[in-house]
């Protein structure tokens, strides 16, 4: 026999080669020193029991491994996870949250210059190969073989698409010998069981993309924010280029390698006849703009908290574990992101204005969940019809605290809290044209001497109701509560939609209990309704991954006021923007539509309110510090939190809204007397136009300056022709 070493030119030896024979040659020489020490027959015999004991050894080995596989008819019923959509009122994606981040997508749905860019860059042979590309693994076995001998690490695999899609469903990544056959046989399986396209298309929704995206649907909007029915030809050969290492080829971490891969997708595609030579060169010199992850943000960090805390109430964590589901919320993102951008301009305001420290002058260090040093403040707009929360902000920066002021921080709403005093003596017969006083008032209680006193420190003697509410008179309100009650007031604003522990004492009328700025709007929502309350709603409904409606929260209206109540009191309410009411200065910030609203104040300026609604948008928002600390001397409800409500209302207010409210049919205008309170004649020197309820009008005269011709007999169309 020919020595191995002959059939060689010296020339063409390499290292690596002549360490294969090396081998070679030495177990050669060992199997003839063998051969001396047994008789030919002892030799055949031995040689038979090993060669049948491999053979029993393979065999029971393969039925070992054959029974234990899965069972590959599983997959179609295989249901992957998937990711949660959170979505606006427009129906616009806003988040996604997930166990794998994995969108199903469609193989019919998807450009067929997508599956062809799959097969050309990561299994040329997919339609012609039985699940095993056998030429390809015999080529890889021995280039392998031969980089192991010569001391470097194996290199190319020869997994094939189906290889890749029952490895990573059924198998686990560790790479072993048994694993491999396992994948062998798996695939072989798949083969037999389902066609091309059903294998490719749950290769597309299964493998792996970088970044935490699992399949095509992930990988597209993650990386181009866009649906796979929207990619372009070079975007889409982008992505299949990444399948190989996404890593190494990730955009983030070379652009260039991300080009290169590209490239030569398009150039596979363009061999396997899947595109033409214009698409290829226009493909090529198409420039590819990634999504920006650095510059991303959670649009309404506050708001999704509360939707997801509501989704867990709802599903558990199946909707994260599982996934697959569609929320559909009621944020406007439009009107969400006009909210973050005024609370911030708001807050820096008032840190400038009163000389606070700024926020980003106190180092990260000094701030932690328990101890949020800087000026906070939270928001609430909702759709007062049906409770709709439109926007939400729950603080000033949700990475340093998750605590959500505008539904859990339960803080004093000084004046805010007045509607409900007046809403109970309106609806308890008293009118807005009755007189209270605003006179000096001593009371004992608890053993302290009680001397409550207006902002100005001043009084005003006898005044009307509605105007003790406009210019948001303490010592009046106080002597109002007296007549009516202090549980009286307690039980309509638990009526009204307030859920906070109340206290039923005098002071409650000037807000002394905790609530939280979404009970506020909620409650004022039920005047702005003539009467009606809603819930506030987060979710619109919730569909699963099959399309089904699983959870919709219905619009439920309560009666809770009579219309006519509710009316007058929005009535009081809109005097507050005008001139001498707290609010006036939002109409010459340049705020023009016609709007209800009450401003509020606590001791030493602690807290600032504003809850002001129009006919279709009610807006609340709290300014202050989380934990008991004077925001500064005048740092009032209208100095503080009214310019962000008014900045906000500008900005969103437009031509499709409704601004005018309803007038319903159980009330009527009079003119009165403001100095009697009674019917105004021709010669009272000051007249304005009030409200009743039909069939509860004044009867008398104004008998404080004699007897005219009354004001009554004006057409009711011209009761607008006086500016009151």
């Amino acid at each position: 026999m020919m020595d191995l070493d002959q059939t060689m030119s010296r020339d063409e030896k390499s290292p690596i080669k002549e360490k294969s024979f090396s081998a070679f040659k030495e177990f050669r020489n060992r199997l003839s020193s063998l051969k001396q020490y047994l008789p030919s027959r002892k030799r055949r015999f031995i040689i038979l029991n090993v060669l049948f004991f491999i053979l029993g050894a393979a065999i029971g080995m393969n039925l070992w491994i054959l029974s234990s596989l899965p069972d590959v008819d599983s997959l179609a019923n295989y249901e992957p996870k998937l990711s949660t959509g959170i979505y606006d009122i427009n129906d616009k994606l806003i988040l996604e949250v997930y166990e794998h981040r994995r969108i199903a997508i469609v193989l019919d749905s998807i450009p067929e210059y997508i599956p062809a860019a799959v097969v050309s860059l990561e299994d040329k042979r997919f339609y012609q190969h039985p699940g095993i590309d056998f030429r390809r693994l015999a080529k890889v076995v021995w280039l392998n073989f031969i980089r192991k001998i010569g001391g470097k690490k194996w290199g190319a695999g020869a997994s094939t698409i189906t290889q890749q899609l029952s490895r990573n469903i059924f198998l686990t990544l560790k790479k072993t010998l048994l694993r491999k056959v396992e994948e062998i046989y798996l695939s072989l399986l798949i083969e037999r069981r389902y066609t091309k396209r059903e294998i490719l298309e749950m290769y597309l929704n299964e493998i792996y993309w970088g970044y935490g995206n699992h399949g095509l649907g992930a990988a597209s909007r993650y990386y181009f924010d866009k649906i796979p029915d929207g990619l372009s030809i070079s975007e889409s050969a982008a992505l299949v280029g990444l399948l190989r290492s996404p890593g190494f080829y990730s955009p983030y971490n070379s652009y260039e390698r991300f080009i290169e891969r590209r490239n030569l997708a398009l150039n596979g595609m363009f061999e396997e006849e899947a595109i033409t030579k214009g698409e290829l060169n226009s493909a090529l010199a198409e420039s590819l703009i990634v999504v920006d992850q650095s510059k991303k943000e959670i649009v309404g960090p506050y708001f999704i908290n509360e939707v997801k805390r509501e989704m867990g109430e709802l599903f558990g964590r199946a909707y994260i574990s599982w996934g697959g589901y569609k929320v559909y919320t009621t944020m406007n993102r439009d009107m969400q992101l006009i909210a973050d951008s005024l609370m911030e301009w708001g807050l820096k305001r008032v840190e400038l204005y009163w000389h606070l420290t700024k926020k980003e002058d106190i180092p990260d260090s000094l701030i932690h969940s328990g101890n949020i040093p800087y000026i906070q403040g939270s928001m609430v707009v909702m759709d007062p019809a049906t409770g709709y929360v439109l926007a939400l902000i729950g603080g000033r920066d949700y990475k340093h605290s998750l605590y959500n002021r505008a539904i859990q921080s339960k803080r004093q709403a000084g004046s805010a809290f007045k509607p409900f005093l007046y809403t109970a003596a309106i609806d308890n017969g008293f009118l807005p044209s009755d007189f209270v006083f605003d006179l000096p008032m001593i009371k004992e209680l608890g053993g302290e001497v009680y001397a409550p006193k207006n902002y100005d420190e001043t009084f005003m003697g006898r005044i009307t109701l509605r105007t003790a509410l406009k210019k948001s008179r303490n010592v009046a309100s106080l002597n109002l509560c007296q007549e009516v009650g202090p549980f009286s007031v307690v039980e309509y604003a638990y009526q009204m939609g307030i859920e906070s522990d109340l206290q039923a004492v005098l002071s409650v009328a000037l807000g002394v209990s905790g609530v939280a700025p979404l009970e506020m709007v909620r409650a004022y929502s039920t005047i702005a309704n003539l009467g009606e309350k809603v819930n506030p709603i987060f979710i619109r409904k919730v569909v699963d991954r099959y399309g089904n409606v699983v959870y919709e929260n219905r619009i439920v209206k309560q009666r809770v006021l009579p219309d006519a109540s509710a009316y007058m009191v929005l009535s009081m309410m809109q005097s507050v923007f005008e001139p001498g009411g707290t609010a006036y200065s939002a109409r010459s910030a340049g705020f023009k539509k016609p709007a209800a609203g009450k401003t509020g104040t606590t001791d030493d300026f602690s807290n600032a309110w504003f809850v002001g609604f129009t006919a279709d948008l009610n807006v609340g928002v709290w300014v202050g510090y989380d934990y008991p600390r004077s925001i500064g001397n005048g740092a009032s409800g209208g100095a503080v939190a009214l310019p962000i409500w008014t900045e906000f209302m500008k900005a969103v207010c437009d031509s499709t809204m409704n601004y005018e409210f309803t007038i319903p049919e159980s009330v009527e205008f009079r003119y009165i007397c403001s100095e009697s309170g009674e019917l105004a004649t021709s010669r009272c020197p000051n007249v304005l136009k009030e409200v009743f309820r039909k069939g509860n009008i004044p009867k008398t005269q104004c008998r404080l300056h004699g007897k005219g011709r009354p004001t009554i007999e004006k057409p009711i169309e011209m009761l607008d022709d006086f500016n009151f």
